[in-house]
């Protein structure tokens, strides 16, 4: 009987596990979905293209300093 109990935990676990991997998996796509759904709203808007221009060539300018920070 202790083997049947034994038997019986393991592919609970195994089917806990995999329940508990398909869920994450499935909220990982409905984030990503959504982030991407944000995203291109806020790109939609009139004036965020040139706010994003601006800190793109802010983010250029920064990283050669970082980088010269981090070398030294």
């Amino acid at each position: 009987m202790d083997v049947w109990n034994l038997v019986l935990y393991v592919v609970a676990s195994l089917l806990a596990l995999k329940s508990l991997a398909s869920l994450m998996t499935h909220h990982k796509k409905v984030v990503v979905r959504q982030l991407a759904i944000e995203y291109t709203q806020e790109l939609s808007q009139p004036g965020n293209r040139a706010i994003e221009t601006d800190s793109a060539e802010q983010q250029t300018e920064r990283n050669p300093a970082e980088r010269k920070a981090s070398a030294a």
